[in-house]
């Protein structure tokens, strides 16, 4: 088949302007904890899940839960990618954060199963071999079982096809003694967590990007992690529906079905109290409720 020279020049002219585009992305904060909200902190770092494709930013969480019974005790939502920069940059950032603030890491928390959600896991439970792990227990044949997302059939074709050529996007496997299974569409996680106050993190069930998803509400900043239910990154990104850096779709690629992501994210704006959604991967710093609820019911 031959292609004509305006076809051709139209083709090279679309390449320059998109590489153009990823060029000009400012790069994510690197390496520190920044507290986003009161006892609320944010590592945020750049990632490429595939080499022809832009890298984007990455957030793991770290929250302080003080109690009577356990002073200054922390908890880390998400582990980030198995990227060695990446897993160093976390335990820095864990072991900087506890050593200027006091006090010791007692849970890890996951929204899923992701690569870029458990990748420094081996690294985090041998630096801290007492802290167990938290997910959900829709997502427990992914992270502990060997299951693969790739497996899955979805409902959108991109997921259909891209599961046929992305690597294993779930690599860590938990031991059955460090792992805690959250149960149920919703719950506390005190609950699971004796040594934790009520009504500092509460948990729900947010399936579409994974079966097994879980987004956290931060209650006493009202303030929710998201994980994958969205992400808030600029349209240059590949399959992303956004015309400008706000609240947009999951990533196709990985997210098993799109539907039941939608439905997942009409959950999360009936939290009647929540001001701040903040998605993994977030090129700003959260989305204010009214900004996310709008996106949610436009589409």
């Amino acid at each position: 088949m031959t292609i004509s020279f305006s076809t051709a020049s139209l083709i090279a002219i679309g390449v320059a302007i998109f590489f153009a585009q990823v060029a000009r992305q400012p790069p994510a904060p690197l390496a520190t904890f920044e507290e986003v909200r009161p006892s609320l902190y944010r590592l945020n770092y750049n990632w490429r899940i595939l080499p022809v494709i832009p890298s984007m930013p990455v957030a793991t969480w770290l929250v302080e839960s003080s109690t009577l019974m356990s002073p200054k005790s922390w908890i880390l939502i998400d582990a980030g990618t198995d990227v060695a920069a990446h897993q160093e940059a976390i335990l820095h950032g864990i072991k900087s954060k506890l050593s200027s603030a006091g006090g010791s890491l007692k849970l890890i928390l996951l929204t899923h199963g992701h690569a870029d959600h458990v990748g420094a896991l081996p690294k985090l439970l041998d630096a801290y071999p007492d802290v167990k792990v938290a997910y959900h227990e829709n997502e427990e044949p992914f992270i502990s079982g060997g299951a693969q997302y790739t497996d899955l059939k979805g409902d959108t074709w991109v997921f259909n096809l891209a599961r046929k050529a992305l690597p294993p996007l779930n690599t860590t496997l938990i031991p059955s003694n460090k792992a805690i299974k959250l149960d149920g569409s919703s719950g506390d996680v005190a609950e699971y967590a004796k040594w934790m106050s009520k009504d500092i993190l509460l948990y729900h069930a947010v399936p579409g990007h994974t079966p097994g998803m879980v987004a956290f509400y931060h209650k006493p900043t009202k303030s929710v992690v998201a994980a994958d239910s969205f992400m808030q990154i600029s349209a240059w990104f590949p399959f992303s529906n956004a015309m400008k850096i706000g609240p947009g779709i999951p990533l196709r690629l990985s997210t098993q079905s799109l539907s039941r992501a939608k439905e997942s994210q009409h959950k999360l704006i009936r939290i009647s109290d929540a001001t701040t959604y903040f998605a993994s991967h977030d090129s700003l710093v959260g989305a204010s409720a009214e900004s996310f609820k709008k996106f949610v019911l436009s589409w």
